[in-house]
């Protein structure tokens, strides 16, 4: 049996979103499998900390689990520091002394035959790492890629747009040199592996999906007769940008035609997500439910999931979990592309912009066989290839390699 250490920038718990989903169900994975673990979290979240802590670290061998609260510095310092460094703004940001000696002191006790990191911002700390141990890093999806995305929709204009083409070039630097430095590098699908191959044919990649929440696998009953439409997602960034266009292009389009359809909008309210319900909370048919838990109640009471994710990098969590849940999903071309084994027209609907995606809603509403057959298909298909037990052995496989790499360097 192997000793991993996790190095993430969450605490990975519980596995609601993105970036904690990998790292907490890598650690179960492993934990089950008869591995020892260790894990070390530099993090400048502030929610029930100790709490979630408290679950995750009993994954681990007593006393080699910590946490540190990321220093608080001013964003325009750490701007005019990564100019200065030529470095990328996030690196920067995630940049901690103290944690760079906590982390050596616990590979030093420890004594890990793998180190995982977790995303692009702690794999800065591949240095703490002495040679002989394996490392991984597990960046979901390539920085670069999700830039080319943004810059292609046209999410910037005027000197973002600038600001974000050259950060573009810095990522790519980055990523070509840096990864190739890890014994592995883990993704979500390939089209993120050939892109880094693409950068450096040196880069040596794993992909492995995200697997789906037991949970929902057993809800499929339930949602077969239901219509209402769901979005689900972090309600930041690019993911409320998208909301926003839905509400405003899409959304009345349905409500034309389907007078009594309702949206269930569910994320946690952030300030800027705020704004947006106070917008959009009186109009027809739309509930802000606000953070939920445990996602099987709310996905239970819908029919149809809207995923307006327009890229081509990483997997689309939000599109799988509605699949294994049994909802018709409906999303751009580019949200599917990490779904390898689904087909468009037969698992989900593709569409190609917001007008279509609100004709489409309404047709699947008013279609109840068709979407009953989507929904059919795509339970089915989820549950075929996007279980986690499935990704155990791929998991460990990924860990010996990356142990066995660094030995024989």
């Amino acid at each position: 049996m192997s000793k991993i250490l996790f190095v993430t920038n969450q605490i990975p718990y519980p596995p609601d979103n993105g970036v904690r989903i990998v790292s907490h169900y890598a650690m179960r994975l492993m934990r089950e499998a008869g591995h020892e673990l260790a894990l070390a979290v530099l993090t400048e979240e502030s929610d029930d900390l100790a709490g979630r802590f408290q679950q995750i670290s009993s994954f681990c061998q007593n006393g080699y689990a910590c946490w540190m609260q990321l220093p608080v510095r001013n964003n325009v310092r750490i701007q005019s520091s990564a100019l200065l460094k030529n470095r990328l703004f996030p690196i920067e940001r995630y940049d901690c002394n103290a944690f760079r000696k906590k982390l050596s002191e616990l590979i030093n006790s420890f004594q890990p035959d793998v180190v995982h990191f977790d995303i692009i911002t702690m794999a800065q700390y591949r240095d703490a790492v002495p040679s002989g141990i394996g490392t991984v890093a597990s960046i979901n999806d390539s920085y670069s890629l999700t830039l080319e995305n943004l810059l292609t929709t046209g999410q910037y204009s005027g000197t973002q747009y600038i600001y974000r083409r050259w950060q573009l070039y810095q990522t790519r630097k980055y990523e070509a040199s840096a990864y190739a430095r890890f014994d592995k590098v883990h993704v979500m699908s390939e089209v993120d592996a050939a892109y880094l191959k693409k950068l450096n044919p040196d880069i040596e990649t794993s992909v492995i999906p995200n697997g789906v929440n037991p949970a929902l696998f057993s809800i499929a009953d339930q949602t077969l007769e239901q219509s209402d439409v769901i979005f689900v997602a972090q309600l930041v960034g690019e993911n409320l940008h998208s909301l926003q266009n839905f509400l405003k292009t899409s959304w009345p389009l349905v409500i034309e035609k389907c007078p009594e359809a309702k949206l269930y909008v569910v994320g946690r309210l952030s300030r800027d997500a705020v704004t947006v319900k106070d917008i959009f909370d009186s109009t027809k048919g739309v509930i802000f439910t606000g953070y939920v838990e445990h996602l099987e109640n709310i996905y239970a009471k819908c029919g149809i999931a809207v995923v307006p994710i327009n890229k081509n990098c990483g997997i689309v969590n939000k599109a799988i979990e509605a699949m294994v849940s049994g909802l018709a999903v409906i999303g751009f071309e580019k949200t599917f592309s990490g779904i390898k084994e689904a087909d468009a027209g037969v698992h989900y609907i593709s569409v190609s912009d917001y007008h279509d995606m609100g004709d489409a809603v309404a047709g699947l509403i008013l279609d109840k066989p068709r979407c009953q057959a989507i929904k059919k298909a795509a339970h089915a298909l989820a549950v075929d290839n996007y279980s986690w037990s499935s990704r155990a052995e791929a998991y460990e496989n990924m860990y010996q390699h990356a142990a066995q790499h660094a030995r024989t360097a």
